[in-house]
């Protein structure tokens, strides 16, 4: 279970608060993207105490990037050209500074990233290696992510896979996003539908959501879905997961 777009931009403290309760009360951890720009830095005290008390409660902040924009690890065509792909220093860069903001702001070094709007290039895990985090979950299996009426299969495989040294874990599906148009029903049935794809291939399930979901629709579908398929799975950080392909991965090359 993830959630992006974690900022004073995007949710006050009491949207904050009510996320992270509403986990706590069905014992399911979670990996929150933060987005560390100048907003984290200014937010009030009492947001940064709720996400200092996310981590006690045993979830995950990850990183999101830095600024949230759309071209900051990878470009979304069509655009205006000529646009540089964003280069291996420039991206280390902007990590590097999201890195120090989140422990400057909430005392946490993160181990995880996802970049804005999944958009990434071959230079981001690189960056992300060379300083020492030990995931990206930048990838998603669908092609839109969402339960458009429409999607491509973009990934041969549901489950983690190492490049350049990082774990990558792929999203499997967005599915509250825009429940209004997309159809709950819809939703519902594309994501069970996931799910049973990926248990038959010992993948990661990997739910995302945004904090703009989560309105009164938006928490009923997780809590349905989740009540369809808590009995037949664990809920982990995305930290969890690497750690464990990661050593396992290690184990297989050494045999």
């Amino acid at each position: 279970m993830t959630f992006d777009d974690i900022s004073p931009r995007y949710l006050t403290c009491s949207e904050l608060e009510k996320i992270i309760n509403l986990f706590d009360d069905m014992n399911i951890t979670c990996t929150f993207f933060l987005v560390p720009d100048d907003s984290l830095s200014g937010a009030s005290e009492k947001f940064k105490a709720h996400l200092r008390y996310a981590v006690d409660s045993g979830h995950e902040i990850a990183l999101h990037g830095y600024m949230h924009k759309k071209n900051e690890f990878g470009l979304l065509y069509p655009i205006p050209l000529p646009i540089p792909i964003p280069s291996l220093r420039k991206q280390k860069e902007l990590i590097k500074k999201g890195m120090e903001r989140m422990l400057a702001s909430i005392y946490v070094k993160p181990k995880g990233f996802r970049a804005p709007y999944y958009l990434h290039n071959s230079n981001t895990s690189k960056a992300l290696a060379e300083l020492g985090l030990k995931y990206d979950s930048s990838v998603t299996v669908f092609k839109t992510t969402h339960c458009s009426s429409f999607r491509v299969k973009w990934l041969n495989r549901y489950g983690p896979f190492m490049t350049n040294g990082v774990v990558e874990i792929p999203v499997t599906g967005d599915y509250t996003y825009n429940l209004k148009n997309y159809g709950f029903t819809h939703s519902l049935k594309v994501a069970l539908r996931d799910f049973d794809l990926t248990s038959m291939s010992n993948g990661v399930f990997v739910i995302n959501s945004h904090p703009h979901c989560l309105n009164t629709k938006g928490i009923r579908f997780l809590e349905m879905l989740i009540k369809k398929i808590g009995e037949l799975t664990v809920f982990e950080r995305l930290c969890d997961v690497a750690r464990t392909y990661k050593t396992r991965d290690q184990l297989v090359q050494a045999f």
